[in-house]
């Protein structure tokens, strides 16, 4: 399926972005919302976007009006969608309203036309329920700012088709984003993680472990440094799948169910595949370069720090007894 326009439905916080994407990867851009006030702030906000990419040298000054003229906005959803390839809903997060917006799109839309939610946590097999073709009704949740931050989640409905799934990852990809699938499931993958995270953060806090400050910097100085190179996965398999068991199930002990170790994790470790050290773990090394890995870690870490002032170089110093 050759995809050569897209319709972005809303002109809130994550549709102009989203728009922005698409019409600056090469997309003819449409862009509807019932706010027709809204359509002025989010052309200024585009062009803002737009203008700091080129401060920075993401773009050239050229590429402003070039992407500007490729979004147009829309009162009408009929206008802006009727002869769409693939339509962006970026709607407000209330399931009623996104099932109307489904259920008009779909009476509106070619039959060919794919239509995706930015929901990001909502079931797109419910939202999918309103149309005649849930087999072409997909997931793709963006993270805020969406024109700058690479991932988007692409997922699988019920009677999502394979065939919905590829064109929408090869989209993605074509926008110049990172896209990973995952099952309908609430929260999907992000939004679970980052509560995991920031539930634990906000318990640590009402037990007056530490200060907010604190914990924040806990955060910033461990895991901000390492997640961007080494996801959660692949932490464990370099730091040993049986010592990551032995400290959860101690956390389990002595904190309680929330920290009770998933039988993955017990059972890999019963098998012996406990990561890099044995070659397996959640990931196959077989054939990779542990040393490679490793180095690849260290790298970007010391980077990080130097980019951020927080390692000094030493200067070779010349010893006063020769």
């Amino acid at each position: 399926m050759h995809i050569k326009k897209i319709t972005v439905i809303g002109a809130g916080i994550m549709g102009h972005g989203i728009a922005q994407v698409c019409a600056l990867a090469g997309y003819e851009t449409m862009v509807t919302d019932k706010r027709k006030e809204i359509f002025k702030v989010a052309y200024d906000r585009i062009k803002s976007n737009l203008e700091i990419f080129v401060e920075n040298g993401v773009i050239i000054s050229e590429d402003v009006n070039d992407t500007l003229s490729k979004i147009n906005f829309v009162e009408s959803v009929a206008d802006a969608a009727k002869d769409a390839d693939f339509v962006i809903e970026a709607a407000t997060e209330n399931m009623t309203i996104k099932k109307e917006v489904f259920k008009e799109l779909d009476g509106i839309c070619p039959e060919h036309t794919i239509f995706a939610s930015n929901t990001s946590s909502f079931s797109i097999a419910e939202i999918a329920s309103v149309t005649n073709r849930q087999d072409r009704v997909v997931g793709t949740h963006w993270w805020n700012p969406p024109h700058i931050m690479p991932l988007v989640e692409i997922v699988k409905g019920r009677y999502t088709s394979d065939e919905t799934v590829a064109i929408t990852k090869e989209l993605i990809r074509k926008l110049g984003k990172v896209p990973v699938v995952c099952k309908d499931s609430p929260g999907f993958l992000g939004v679970r993680l980052q509560a995991a995270l920031v539930i634990e953060a906000i318990s640590m806090l009402e037990e007056g472990l530490a200060s907010a400050e604190d914990i924040d910097m806990t955060v910033k100085m461990t895991l901000g440094f390492r997640v961007p190179i080494l996801g959660p996965l692949e932490i464990v398999d370099l730091g040993g799948m049986d010592t990551f068991l032995y400290a959860y199930d101690y956390l389990y002990k002595t904190l309680g169910e929330k920290f009770k170790p998933p039988n993955l994790l017990r059972r890999k470790v019963e098998l012996g595949d406990l990561g890099i050290k044995t070659g397996k773990g959640f990931y196959d090394y077989k054939d990779k370069s542990v040393e490679s890995i490793i180095r690849r870690r260290d790298e970007w870490l010391i980077g990080q720090l130097k980019s951020r002032g927080l390692l000094k170089t030493r200067k070779h110093s010349q010893n006063s007894n020769t």
